[in-house]
């Protein structure tokens, strides 16, 4: 009886572990593998191997949503959540180094999807950017993105119609944003932005990373404040 006992607690270990394991690689085939907290909350991986998975970051591409010069020296790649307070606050910073480096084509904005499973309201918010998208192209990405982060009320809290009303402020057809916000057809695209986040070492938002005129990345966690940003540019711009 006890030799049954001394062997069937380790078989036990075992078979937990295996069961933890492929619940991993579920969830993570599934999509649903994204951080519960925000980057003001987290502890984040040692700066080195941030660094690394920074390479695993998709190159910018025409497909991007891009504010300034497509072929500035220097872009920086923010993964954010509509719903994220962080990103919120951030989104002025981001605003005020387009407005130092982005009025001489030296810095390109590029914006990537990356809402967090604790903000279940940022996914259709994100769709929603998309959907504004169809109908003004790139520049009411923009404006629609703009609009929502000054309307959201953060952590998840934001009144579903506020999409339609951001919509209606900027003259969009609400009929057809409404319809392509229903349909889910911008699912496949956010997850592929979540995907591309993960890969390159993203955990919460806002999560930023700067690609150098030389191509070297320097990741960028938090929002951190605007002089901080801009030294990081400064030396991705090789100043």
């Amino acid at each position: 009886m006890q030799e049954e006992q001394k062997i069937s607690v380790p078989v036990a270990i075992v078979v937990a572990s295996i069961i933890v394991a492929l619940a991993i690689i579920y969830t993570n085939r599934n999509g649903s593998l994204i951080p519960k907290k925000d980057s003001g909350e987290l502890e984040l991986a040692g700066e080195t191997s941030q660094k690394k998975l920074a390479d695993n970051l998709k190159p910018v591409s025409a497909k991007d949503h891009i504010l300034g010069n497509p072929n500035a020296p220097v872009k920086i790649v923010e993964f954010s959540d509509i719903e994220c307070p962080f990103c919120k606050s951030f989104h002025p910073t981001m605003k005020r180094i387009m407005d130092t480096y982005g009025k001489e084509g030296q810095v390109a904005w590029v914006y990537r999807h990356f809402p967090l499973q604790i903000h279940p309201k940022a996914v259709p918010e994100a769709y929603a950017t998309e959907c504004a998208t169809e109908q003004g192209g790139n520049d009411m990405f923009w404006k629609y993105l703009d609009k929502m982060f000054e309307m959201s009320a953060s952590n998840n809290q934001t009144d579903p119609a506020v999409m339609s009303q951001v919509a209606k402020s900027l003259g969009l057809d609400v009929q057809k944003f409404e319809s392509c916000l229903n349909s889910g057809r911008y699912e496949a695209l956010v997850n592929e932005s979540i995907e591309d986040g993960l890969a390159a070492g993203v955990s919460g938002t806002p999560h930023s990373i700067v690609i150098g005129k030389d191509g070297k990345k320097y990741p960028i966690n938090g929002a951190l404040p605007y002089e901080t940003i801009r030294q990081t540019v400064d030396v991705a711009l090789g100043k």
